[in-house]
């Protein structure tokens, strides 16, 4: 690992996966030199791997957050000025900011009061959902960590799975879904759950080799990868990480761990 790259998300995400990181990434080609992410979010899988050298191409829909993740990539320092002018940050100043995130003139401006949204709500969620107590993830050490942020093996850009997997349709892919659950963590009163396709992408990655795919565990999910590998990891995660996973890996059907199948 590169000690200059960062490797560690600077964002709270519903259903990230920091505490699953060595857990799913001992799965990964060894020497793997590039990484499809068509679902990047959070990040933490991703950032991981990059700082080891992997260039890693990252998609998500969703523009708010693909709009923080390209100016912390590419002006930092600059991020976490427009950052600081939003701290010490009043509660009616969160609703406020709430309300009107996606109106801001500039990208770095939309970019900034996404992060302040992040580390203040109460779930990591932006477009909905209240501001967390007193939000004690929203520090001047959560807007320093921003400065010199540095992980130029990260290329992102806002596309759905559709685009990227047809984009890199050999490029070694880990997917990390929206879960099949009814909650609105996800884009506005959680659309980005309501609206997915979960049955296209089943489609797709039947025809595709070399991927990875983190979902929850549901009767929904084990349906439409019947017949793939399977394994229920076990990893704590939730804001507080005091909650146990009840999620699946599935691997891709050509998938092989030290020369055997993974079942």
């Amino acid at each position: 690992m590169d000690l200059n790259y960062s490797s560690r998300s600077p964002l709270r995400y519903p259903g990230g996966k920091t505490r699953g990181v060595d857990f799913i990434t001992q799965f990964f080609p060894e020497n793997l030199d590039k990484l499809l992410s068509p679902f990047f979010g959070g990040g933490s899988i991703e950032l991981s791997v990059a700082a080891q050298g992997t260039l890693v191409y990252g998609y998500d829909i969703f523009s708010p957050l693909v709009e923080f993740w390209q100016c912390l990539l590419t002006q930092p320092n600059e991020l976490a000025d427009e950052v600081e002018k939003h701290y010490p940050l009043p509660r009616d100043r969160f609703y406020k900011l709430q309300a009107a995130q996606t109106k801001f003139k500039t990208k770095l401006e939309r970019a900034a009061v996404y992060y302040v949204l992040n580390r203040s709500s109460f779930s990591g969620a932006t477009l909905s959902g209240g501001m967390s107590p007193e939000h004690p993830r929203f520090t001047l050490t959560s807007i320093e960590r921003l400065r010199n942020y540095l992980n130029p093996n990260i290329k992102i850009q806002k596309g759905d799975f559709k685009t990227s997997l047809v984009k890199h349709p050999y490029t070694f892919a880990y997917l990390d879904p929206p879960y099949v659950i009814k909650s609105a963590l996800y884009g506005k009163k959680g659309s980005a759950h309501k609206d997915f396709d979960h049955e296209q992408l089943a489609n797709i990655l039947k025809k595709r080799e070399h991927w990875i795919l983190s979902y929850n565990d549901c009767k929904e999910i084990r349906s439409l990868y019947e017949g793939f590998h399977i394994l229920t990891p076990n990893w704590k995660y939730g804001m507080s990480n005091d909650k146990m996973s009840k999620e699946v890996l599935i691997f891709s059907k050509d998938f092989k761990l030290n020369g055997r199948p993974v079942y």
